[in-house]
């Protein structure tokens, strides 16, 4: 007869497509996971993975033990919830989180955390919305906080916060021209990565306002932006909330142009299965942690 450790071994390495990865997932060694498959099988009297393919698929009879499997993990776990205390979490989690949010309510937010998961062991991913998930979908990651909203299959989401995007530049960079739409023809706009929604919409508003000539400069570091904007080569185009200290310091200040992009919004996706309850915990913290309060205290 198979137990549940084997079962998780199969469901981890049907998720993941190798040994190596499930091994590395549970925190086992390769060996380890290669016995509970061979115990599984040996149970249940055949093979149910193609060890053959890359990455490794489950065999026909498989699939359909695999949907079982997911199943009777579930109803363990679902049975054991009321004895488990949060506090008692003690494994590895892993966060995928967007730089904005990193540059806002999250160091508050983790510090919080980790009063109610003593035991817990954090992995912190900071990513564009697209990488993390991707990271997501091939279940390396437990909870991803990314710009949206976002259709990802198989996937759980809650809606977090909502950061209003600005123009900002140095005070001198405005007062050394005539006016802001001269500011605009002759500084770069400085924004989010090529691939992020704030991009694709800022493009979008420049077509539309008939500003496709606009020089637009784009980088994967917010902190990047704001020492760029501060240095006075160009404008940032992004949520003041990331550089709030400097806009009271009056190192930046705010600029309003013929457009104005719209707010960036922000979700927490998990993938819904046996071992989701930690991130169905978290992400509902998260949604009700006072974020006001958090940036604040970092202003």
């Amino acid at each position: 007869m198979f137990d549940f450790k084997e079962l998780e071994a199969f469901v981890w390495i049907v998720r993941l497509g190798s040994f190596r990865q499930a091994a590395r997932h549970l925190h086992l060694t390769q060996p380890s996971i290669s016995d509970r498959i061979a115990r599984l099988e040996d149970a249940l009297g055949e093979q149910i993975l193609e060890r053959n393919q890359r990455p490794i698929k489950p065999t026909l009879r498989g699939r359909e033990f695999f949907r079982h499997a997911e199943e009777m993990l579930q109803a363990r776990q679902k049975a054991l919830l009321p004895f488990q205390p949060e506090s008692s979490f003690s494994g590895t989690f892993h966060l995928g989180v967007v730089e904005t949010i990193v540059h806002s309510w999250l160091p508050a937010f983790l510090t919080d955390l980790s009063g109610r998961y003593p035991a817990m062991t954090l992995e912190l991913e900071v990513d564009t919305t697209t990488r993390l998930l991707q990271r997501l979908q091939s279940h390396e990651l437990d909870l991803a906080f990314v710009t949206g909203p976002v259709e990802l299959e198989d996937s759980l989401h809650q809606r977090l916060c909502s950061y209003p995007v600005s123009f900002i530049t140095r005070p001198s960079l405005l007062q050394s021209v005539g006016s802001k739409e001269e500011l605009l023809e002759r500084y770069p706009l400085l924004t989010y990565p090529r691939d992020s929604r704030p991009f694709l919409e800022l493009q979008g508003l420049l077509y539309g306002a008939g500003l496709s000539h606009i020089k637009v400069h784009n980088s994967g570091s917010l902190w990047t932006i704001v020492r760029l904007a501060m240095a006075g080569f160009g404008i940032g185009v992004i949520p003041p909330v990331i550089c709030a200290p400097e806009l009271a310091r009056g190192e930046l200040s705010l600029v309003d142009m013929p457009i104005s992009p719209p707010n960036l919004n922000f979700y927490s996706l998990w993938s819904p299965g046996h071992d989701s309850y930690i991130a169905e915990a978290i992400s509902a913290h998260a949604v009700s942690f006072d974020k006001e309060k958090a940036v604040d205290f970092y202003r």
